[in-house]
């Protein structure tokens, strides 16, 4: 059984769609990050940071310990080795899923997210909010050539297409239109019609 402390943020979508993709047991824990976390039994035992996803992982069998993640990316690594899927065996394919993960938790998610934040405060410097639109752009435009000549972000499908479709997921309240990029729209439909993706989404976190 793992323990899943989650709130309805792309970050937490995207480990909760590798859980509905996997098939394996867990307990959702709301985590409102606008409240306070002290008052969640665990969680800052969990996630120090005060961060969400964390889990814990509490095995199968009396002789195995507990684990404890915190980091999306982490989170999302470990889960796919333990179950074997949605990551490569081969060096090359698993190579090529761990660069586009990274490049989600260090890259796409972080520009977006200070994209929102700045369009959601009426005093943000207008040179401010129009730097992140255009790195947003730039982002979207980058994965929509990517994917002009393949299904799947790494080729095939796997952690990575699970860890960006929530941030793409958003894209009206990042100020982007999907249909401007074609490609990444093909691939952001396909994503939405998976029936993990609309489990993880009709949960109520």
């Amino acid at each position: 059984m793992i323990d899943v402390y989650c709130d309805s943020s792309p970050n937490g979508y995207k480990v909760l769609i590798l859980l509905e993709e996997i098939g394996i047991k867990y307990r959702l824990v709301p985590v409102d990050l606008d409240g306070d976390p002290i008052a969640i039994p665990g969680f800052l035992d969990v996630s120090p940071d005060g961060k969400i996803p964390a889990i814990v992982d509490y095995g199968t069998g009396s002789d195995k310990e507990s684990v404890q993640l915190f980091e999306s990316g982490a989170v999302m690594l470990y889960l796919a080795e333990q179950s074997g899927q949605f990551l490569p065996e081969k060096t090359v394919s698993r190579i090529e899923v761990l660069k586009w993960l990274f490049w989600q938790v260090s890259n796409f998610g972080p520009t977006l997210g200070q994209l929102m934040h700045f369009r959601g405060d009426p005093e943000s410097p207008p040179q401010v909010l129009d730097y992140f639109l255009s790195q947003a752009k730039r982002l979207y435009q980058f994965l929509d050539r990517e994917l002009k000549h393949r299904d799947c972000i790494a080729h095939q499908y796997s952690i990575a297409d699970m860890a960006i479709y929530p941030w793409v997921a958003i894209h009206e309240n990042q100020g982007l239109n999907i249909p401007d990029f074609p490609n990444l729209m093909r691939w952001y439909f396909d994503m939405e019609e998976r029936e993990a993706v609309e489990r993880a989404y009709d949960l109520r976190i």
